[in-house]
């Protein structure tokens, strides 16, 4: 017996309140939760629910290896199915049939009376958008955890309403999703690539990632941050990705290459081995972005600089799933992908219309970053980024950078390191903000840093110690 989590209780409620004729009466239904929260295991649900009233039912993917995984999860909810796709037998009795979009636009479709697809970001496609009018009267359930466009362009032309289902933070801090770092590791110069079907060409590309320098970098920034770990390669074409497993090898760790020409038994079997640790870098060319569950990969390397913000988050998402002794998710970033798309974990706001401003957005953020060493920096270049773990910027940050400011003078005009702790409490005060432990971490560590080790009861102190200075002498001014 499958036991559902409440947020996915939630979401299976607000999906057929939306169908219900007495309440949303939408017909068609755009759900999204975060990679690696259990999407399929929402829609299973939906479909045992279904079949309870007698429902015939359609779900649709994009690719074969899909078809699987939905088959064996379904399974799990007692739920039999018939496949649609090539070299499968076809088996129409099923009420519960899985199709690839492909053979299923070269078959008869089957009845149904609601239509589910998978990873629906894809359903812009003409083969998806005309479901709509070969099922007239079904209801349809798109499920993705990245409801966007290369182009900007919304859904609202196939979907009614958006169901979106809590943001990343919250299931990172519920433990559903692991916690992040994001560290770059190189930003390749990308000015001479054109584009083609609103991204990178590819061939163009290749050519730029297969430098002799930044092939380097990807084992380097591997045995720097991520050693003995088991890590997904995402690379720009199969060339490219033998290439790394060639780099990789060479360095003593063990390394294979899968694409989706690899043979499926041969897949199967590095992917297995894969999962058991006897490969450490699985790398791949569009293969594992989507659809794809290894809980205890610690690691992703972004070897792909791409304009797709939802091809992005993918492959970010494979190493977001939490596991026995998995502290974080760890993303080496080799591509530059935080300048295209910013920090991979943080929260976005989806809409059906989609979002065309995103690049001027993103263009006004602050690029925050913080060093081996635990320094805080802000990155005005790319260049001045690499190695650095890339850093949410808050409020917080702001102050923290002020600080920063703050010794580099003292160091510069040999002060003593006392006075910034006494220049940082005055700056806090006056701009009416409490020392929060955050900041006092940051701040006792890096005053210890520089022979200054005054205890964080002492930073307290002489915070309430100035901050009733401060008010007296206001009070002073005005009597």
């Amino acid at each position: 017996m499958v036991i559902l989590r409440e947020y996915q209780k939630v979401g299976i409620r607000k999906i057929f309140d939306a169908w219900n004729p007495e309440k949303g009466n939408y017909r068609s239904v755009l759900f999204q939760m975060p990679t690696g929260t259990g999407k399929t295991t929402v829609f299973s649900e939906i479909v045992r629910r279904a079949r309870l009233k007698s429902k015939l039912i359609l779900i649709v993917v994009h690719r074969i290896e899909l078809v699987d995984q939905i088959a064996d999860r379904l399974a799990s909810f007692d739920i039999d199915v018939g496949i649609i796709s090539a070299n499968n037998k076809p088996e129409p009795d099923k009420a519960v049939q899985v199709a690839t979009i492909q053979t299923l636009s070269r078959r008869d479709p089957p009845p149904a009376d609601i239509i589910i697809i998978d990873e629906c970001h894809h359903s812009k496609a003409d083969t998806y958008k005309s479901l709509w009018s070969i099922y007239p009267d079904a209801r349809f359930l798109g499920v993705t955890a990245t409801p966007a466009r290369l182009n900007g362009d919304g859904f609202d032309d196939l979907f009614q309403v958006l169901i979106p289902i809590g943001q990343l933070s919250y299931f990172i801090k519920e433990g559903f999703l692991t916690r992040m770092r994001h560290l770059v590791c190189g930003s390749p110069n990308l000015s001479k690539v054109k584009t083609r079907m609103r991204d990178y060409d590819l061939n163009m590309l290749k050519h730029v990632m297969l430098d002799n320098m930044l092939m380097a970098n990807l084992v380097k920034s591997y045995q720097r941050y991520a050693a003995g770990k088991k890590i997904i390669v995402f690379a720009v074409d199969i060339e490219h990705s033998k290439k790394i497993v060639e780099r990789y090898t060479k360095a003593g760790i063990p390394a294979e290459h899968i694409d989706a020409k690899t043979p499926k038994e041969e897949r199967k079997s590095i992917l297995q081995k894969f999962r058991n640790g006897e490969i450490l870098v699985l790398s791949n060319v569009d293969i594992v972005s989507e659809g794809f569950d290894v809980p205890d990969c610690e690691a992703v390397q972004l070897a792909r600089p791409t304009k797709s913000l939802v091809l992005y988050l993918q492959q970010v998402g494979r190493c977001m799933r939490p596991a026995a002794g998995k502290e974080f998710g760890l993303v080496l970033d080799n591509a530059g992908l935080w300048l295209e798309h910013g920090l991979s974990y943080i929260d976005r706001e989806w809409s059906l219309q989609g979002d065309k401003k995103k690049k001027e957005f993103l263009a006004m953020k602050r690029h925050v970053g913080i060093s081996d060493a635990g320094v805080l920096r802000e990155i005005n270049y790319p260049e001045e980024a690499d190695y650095l773990e890339l850093i949410e910027f808050s409020d917080v940050i702001e102050r923290l950078l002020i600080f920063e400011d703050f010794l580099r003078f003292a160091k510069k005009k040999n002060h003593k390191m006392a006075s910034v702790l006494f220049k940082y409490v005055n700056y806090l005060i006056e701009e009416k903000a409490s020392l929060s432990d955050k900041e006092l971490s940051y701040c006792h560590k890096r005053l210890n840093q520089f022979g200054c080790s005054y205890g964080k009861k002492f930073w307290q102190l002489i915070y309430e110690q100035e901050k009733k200075r401060i008010e007296d002498e206001a009070k002073r001014q005005i009597n």
